[in-house]
């Protein structure tokens, strides 16, 4: 997999030296350009056989694709002259094309870029090769409209690069059918303590609460360690930007995914695809924590279970505990190369600032905004498939409610070889081999020794 990596770079340094080489290539992707295209690059505002201008954009998910065209419909109303390209491209060839570019000049590059939150650390070490957005937002009066746990996803040394398509306010689904009919009012359960002394009336021989992991298999235990770290007030990575791995915060969370285990509220064995559903389906696990996101997948994969779950806050943990967590993230930014930055930050406006489009989005893919000013948008709370599966319940009023309090997800380049520390002891963590507490320094020590190796290879 890596050499297969390794080659695809190799090839696409190969293939932009040959462009570079070629005039009239501009600020264009290229993939809807054909051989002999004489027209003039409308990137750089100059004029060819029009006098309109053209912006680029690059996105990696199809839901976000679709969203996009709609913002096209909006922007053309106030920008009639601009013509919007919007590239859906592979999440890691679009990441790794544009750090090529970055290297290299930014000739070629788009004038957006839709930034899924984990690949930002890969682009923060050194120059960031994004325009930095503080001054627009400051000019436009909209510094504080956005979730401030959300905007820490792409703030480095305290410039913002990115503004965030999702809240990703994370709230515990349950199966309010079963929780009923034994009795058990969740609503009145406020702490982790008192959820779990109540839920063990339900576990057994093969019937839990939690699945070991979301289904998106995105790092097994390690996901909802950062979970729960994250609504206890802590982060793998500190605000001042050092490890945050000793803190009583990080130890609180892998406890309580410990006694989970052990007391059999939370499964110790992972599945996934159709085996995994098929254990929501047959009430093997009753319950989940997670985004707005995360209930498309429910509703998807089971839709025989509609009507027959509610959400809520999560229960409360620690001192410093909020009644949600955050998970994922996409964020739009302009490209430090970009040629029209002020119609590039027009149109990011036009699609991540504006409630309407709030709305748009959430009737489109179902992401509650992480924009403050749009909560009470009426659009936010109508009934959907999404809705109609809780029940009726009016998700847009629960997610509303935990936006505010959505905690920070700090970043620093090094974030990403967590995993890599985390997954050499985490075996043996699992088999019992290690305390939490000795597991939380191996990990560290790990991470420690990961970064300095970086360093040093970086010269």
């Amino acid at each position: 997999m890596k050499n297969r990596r390794t080659m695809f770079l190799l090839m696409l340094v190969l293939m932009l030296a040959a462009t570079a080489c070629t005039p009239n290539m501009g600020g264009g992707t290229g993939s809807n350009q054909s051989e002999g295209n004489n027209e003039s690059d409308t990137n750089t505002g100059e004029t060819g056989k029009s006098d309109s201008k053209k912006l680029t954009i690059w996105v990696f998910a199809d839901p976000h694709k679709r969203f996009l065209e709609a913002v096209n419909e909006e922007f053309k109303k106030t920008h009639p002259d601009v013509t919007v390209d919007v590239n859906l491209m592979d999440a890691n060839a679009m990441t790794d094309k544009y750090m090529i570019l970055s290297r290299s000049g930014g000739e070629g590059g788009p004038d957006l870029f839709d930034m899924e939150q984990g690949q930002f650390p890969n682009f923060i070490r050194g120059d960031v090769p994004f325009e930095p957005l503080d001054q627009y937002l400051e000019v436009d009066g909209l510094k504080e409209a956005m979730s401030k746990g959300r905007q820490a996803l792409y703030t480095v040394n305290d410039k913002q690069y990115g503004i965030e398509h999702a809240a990703t306010a994370s709230a515990l689904y349950y199966r309010k059918d079963i929780f009923d009919e034994a009795g058990i009012n969740v609503a009145e359960l406020k702490t982790w303590d008192a959820f779990t002394e109540a839920a063990k009336k339900l576990t057994g021989k093969d019937n839990y609460i939690f699945p070991a992991d979301s289904e998106t298999k995105t790092g097994g235990d390690r996901t909802y360690f950062e979970l729960l770290i994250k609504q206890e007030g802590g982060d793998v990575v500190t605000t001042d930007g050092g490890i945050g791995l000793d803190s009583p915060e990080a130890l609180a969370a892998l406890k309580r995914m410990n006694a989970w285990k052990k007391e059999g509220i939370m499964d110790n064995r992972y599945f996934e695809g159709p085996s995994y559903w098929d254990r929501f389906k047959n009430g093997t696990y009753v319950a989940a924590f997670g985004p707005d996101w995360w209930v498309n997948l429910l509703v998807d994969n089971v839709p025989e279970l509609s009507g027959k779950w509610a959400a809520l806050p999560m229960p409360l943990g620690g001192p410093n505990s909020v009644p949600t967590t955050v998970w994922g993230g996409t964020g739009m930014m302009i490209s430090k190369f970009s040629k029209n930055k002020d119609l590039a930050w027009e149109y990011l406006k036009t699609a991540q600032l504006t409630p309407a489009m709030s709305v748009k989005r959430f009737e489109i893919i179902n992401l509650f905004p992480a924009l403050l000013t749009s909560v009470n948008e009426p659009g936010l709370h109508e009934p959907s498939k999404y809705t109609e599966y809780f029940a009726g319940q009016d998700l847009g009023e629960l997610y509303g409610t935990l936006v505010e309090d959505a905690p920070n997800q700090n970043q620093a380049w090094w974030r990403p070889l967590l995993t890599q520390a985390w997954d050499k002891y985490q075996f043996d963590y699992t088999e019992g081999k290690l305390t939490p507490e000795q597991f939380l320094q191996k990990v560290r020590e790990e991470l420690e020794r990961l970064i300095e190796k970086e360093k040093k290879a970086a010269g």
